[in-house]
């Protein structure tokens, strides 16, 4: 049987390798194992039997700057919904995009029943979606395809995986008792709903935050637990399952803008679905290709 792990990494794209700006200019040798050893800057792709790496448009045919709320709804649906929505909006859905995720959500397609939901969230999220009466576009999906949301109880259980991989930033900046993990045990509970789910997403945010803040050493920071994520994952893959990584548009890659930037997002895929996703070239791609490998 296929399966499919999926990490969503907000806000990233591929951009010209200039140290001074682009932390992707850096070793990371989790990034680097996914993609075959190429660093994750313009120019670099790779097509083979098991791993493809290449870059693909976020911009969707409009003008202006991709936004996470249109972006990542056309990722989680295979539809255009900057074109639905008649511009890039964000960060939230926008309301011509709702029916959209509704029914047609990479969740539903694939079956609700089939699919989990990684991320593990605190009661201050839940607290304050209750409050503004908005969710963000993956756990608007969620929601709307009967998909588990995991909580706080569901990380210290061990089945739920922390935003930022190792659960520091809920312990240290939000003051919840829970036990901080490696990156190779968030690698180990990842697997572990792989291997009971067709298809596992987890969302990392953090990376955007990074590029609004033009921090380098946040930047590190955020990116340095991923990367060993992603080398545990990929030293870890058991012979079935496809690891994907995009996002949604380009920001962390340069610091030098406080904005998102036009530049295109990587596609990265391992495994024995790679060739699946070889005609992906843009956001609208990437659930079609998901849903057919997976049946």
């Amino acid at each position: 049987m296929s399966r499919v792990l999926m990490l969503f990494v907000d806000g990233i794209g591929l951009g010209p390798c200039k140290p001074e700006s682009n932390p992707f200019c850096a070793d990371l040798p989790g990034f680097e194992a996914l993609s075959g050893g190429l660093r994750w800057v313009s120019g670099s792709s790779v097509n083979e039997p098991h791993r493809l790496f290449r870059a693909i448009d976020a911009n969707l045919g409009l003008e202006g700057l991709p936004q996470s709320g249109t972006g990542q709804a056309t990722l989680f649906t295979g539809i255009n919904c900057a074109q639905l929505a008649g511009r890039h909006y964000g960060p939230y859905p926008h309301s011509a995009t709702r029916k959209a995720l509704r029914e047609s959500s990479i969740f539903q397609r694939v079956g609700p029943e089939r699919c989990a939901f990684a991320n593990a969230y605190p009661p201050r999220f839940f607290a304050w979606v209750e409050r503004m009466k908005r969710w963000p576009v993956t756990t608007r999906a969620c929601l709307d395809a009967g998909v588990q949301i995991r909580t706080i109880e569901d990380l210290e259980a061990g089945r739920g995986i922390a935003a930022d991989v190792t659960g520091r930033g809920l312990a240290r900046h939000l003051g919840l008792a829970v036990t901080e993990v490696s990156p190779a045990e968030a690698a180990n509970r990842l697997l572990g709903l792989a291997e009971t789910h067709a298809f596992t997403l987890f969302e990392v945010f953090h990376t955007d935050k990074a590029g609004h803040a033009q921090d380098r050493e946040l930047a590190a920071r955020i990116l340095s637990p991923l990367d060993g994520l992603l080398q545990a994952l990929v030293e870890q893959r058991g012979e079935g399952l496809t690891i994907v990584l995009t996002s949604d548009h380009g920001n962390l890659e340069d610091l030098s803008v406080k904005t998102h930037t036009r530049h295109p997002v990587p596609l990265a895929v391992l495994g024995p679905g790679a060739p699946s996703f070889a005609s992906v070239t843009d956001l609208t791609g990437v659930t079609p290709a998901i849903a057919e490998l997976l049946g």
